[in-house]
């Protein structure tokens, strides 16, 4: 007996039997029903989850002699033949090897001819988007004047590449993913009907981990259990599939939490001279600290963190992101996984942007009188921190070259001015010159403090015009180097 493959076996028959696709099935059979057949049809989505598998089952729906409740039979010559693949009126081409316009024009020739045997000639082109853009030209001649009884059903996973003027000659189904629950169901049907033992953890780990559409994980079923001598086991399945036992991720874990960091780094290590892929260990760490996070948002607990920890759990997440990000790069992924590792040690040195902006060079000054800004230059106040320049800084982003500037200025507040001390004299002469817009937007008197110029050289010849046009342009900007070049 011919050993015949899960997704060939279970590939669904009729549409009854097509699972995640509700509303395409739906569609095509009202569509029978009600006699509203579309000369064509694009079907989209990504690869095997049933564009082909269905567009099969309406052909053999629309040419089947004995149908029920517009279901075909599955038992008359033309179903068997359209299911072997040798009706005569269904035509299937692969575009990626039968791309070119002479692949076209043959079918062009072909749909001048009435159907052979079946009520409907179908051509169902796969991978369309590779046609060329001469077989597209080519097709859509036909498309614009079909011929009666002619449906042409374009299957593809990059619907962006087909050209508008055939889109708009087709009616676009757009194929959904399957959800977990409907390929775990699909999965079961595929065991139960092969009489395999299973354990419940191990089908639940397979559809968790494993990606793709039905066929991929008919296919992945297939090879486990061959794998695995007829049985499902959660051991097998992380065996495949390369999954690190959750066992390691949780030790990771909370030896990140006890900040016990290198007994992270040893079982990184460890795992990689076990030959464990390092990358899915890492993903597998990220997805978890993820479930964490959203069972302490729900249930105010998770597994390993605490409420109290969220805040901490957050800036790790992060660190964890861009430890993947950077990973990319190296040819050892370990090591920037275990440098990230470490830096968590620092977490305690993070500290809030506000906290940042309220303290440093930005004081503010308690009232002192003064006649004149040199006098005030001499004065030596006690200062002490009474509101944060953080709402200067906020004040002033309504003109962002102000709000650049104001890192090259110390400033101190007063209940009545706000001193602004310039440590570079172009920043201050430019703030000089926008005294007024920065009074009417803080809504108080300012000074400015600048400093005195340094001396220049002496230059020879006269300096570009274009030079002072750009110091205009970019306030706060200064020479550090002129030669006037003489041609």
């Amino acid at each position: 007996m011919v050993y015949e493959a899960f997704s060939r076996k279970y590939r669904p028959k009729t549409f009854s039997e097509v699972i995640g696709q509700d509303y395409v099935v739906k569609t095509l059979k009202n569509a029978i029903k009600l006699s509203r057949i579309s000369h064509a049809y694009i079907f989209a989505g990504s690869r095997g989850i049933g564009k082909t598998t269905i567009a099969r089952i309406f052909t053999k729906a629309l040419n089947c002699r004995s149908p029920l409740d517009f279901e075909p039979c599955n038992q008359c010559e033309n179903c068997l033949e359209i299911e072997k693949g040798s009706f005569p009126d269904m035509y299937e081409i692969d575009a990626a090897s039968n791309r070119g316009i002479d692949d076209i024009r043959s079918i062009r020739d072909n749909v001048n001819y009435s159907p052979i045997k079946g009520g409907y000639k179908v051509y169902i082109i796969d991978e369309a988007h590779m046609l060329t853009k001469e077989a597209f030209n080519a097709l859509l001649k036909t498309l614009e004047e079909p011929p009666p009884r002619n449906i042409f059903i374009l299957a593809t996973t990059e619907s962006y590449k087909i050209p508008d003027t055939i889109k708009s000659r087709c009616q676009i189904f757009l194929f959904k993913p399957p959800t977990k629950p409907q390929i775990k169901q699909y999965l079961k049907r595929i065991l139960e009907s092969e009489s395999v033992e299973y354990e419940e953890e191990a089908l639940e780990l397979l559809v968790e981990e494993a990606e793709g559409g039905m066929r991929d994980f008919a296919s992945l079923l297939d090879q486990i259990v061959t794998f695995s001598e007829g049985k499902l086991t959660k051991k097998t399945v992380e065996e495949i599939l390369g999954i690190i036992p959750e066992k390691y991720v949780k030790h990771i874990l909370f030896a990140i939490k006890k900040m016990k960091l290198e007994e992270g780094v040893k079982t990184l290590e460890l795992l990689e001279t076990e030959g464990y892929d390092i990358n899915v260990l890492w993903k597998q760490l990220t997805d978890k600290l993820y479930q964490e996070l959203i069972e302490i948002s729900l249930k105010g607990k998770g597994e390993i963190f605490s409420q109290e920890e969220e805040k901490k759990l957050i800036y790790i997440l992060s660190i964890f992101n861009r430890a993947a990000t950077e990973s990319r790069n190296f040819q050892n992924p370990k090591n920037v996984y275990q440098l990230y590792l470490l830096k968590l040690r620092y977490l305690e040195y993070i500290k809030p942007i506000e906290e940042l902006l309220s303290v440093g060079t930005y004081k503010e000054s308690k009232p002192h009188k003064v006649d004149s800004v040199e006098e005030y230059s001499k004065v030596e106040s006690h200062q002490e921190p009474i509101k944060p320049v953080e709402e200067i800084y906020r004040s002033l982003k309504r003109e962002p070259v102000l709000a650049n500037l104001l890192t090259k200025f110390e400033v101190e507040i007063r209940p009545d001015l706000v001193v602004f001390r310039a440590k570079e004299v172009e920043a201050g002469e430019y703030f000089q010159e926008k005294k007024s817009v920065i009074e009417n937007i803080l809504g108080k008197s300012i000074e400015i403090v600048i400093p005195k110029e340094k001396p220049q050289q002496k230059r020879s010849g006269k300096r570009d015009e274009s030079v002072d046009r750009i110091l205009e342009l970019f306030p706060g900007s200064k020479i550090v180097k002129y030669e006037n070049r003489e041609d």
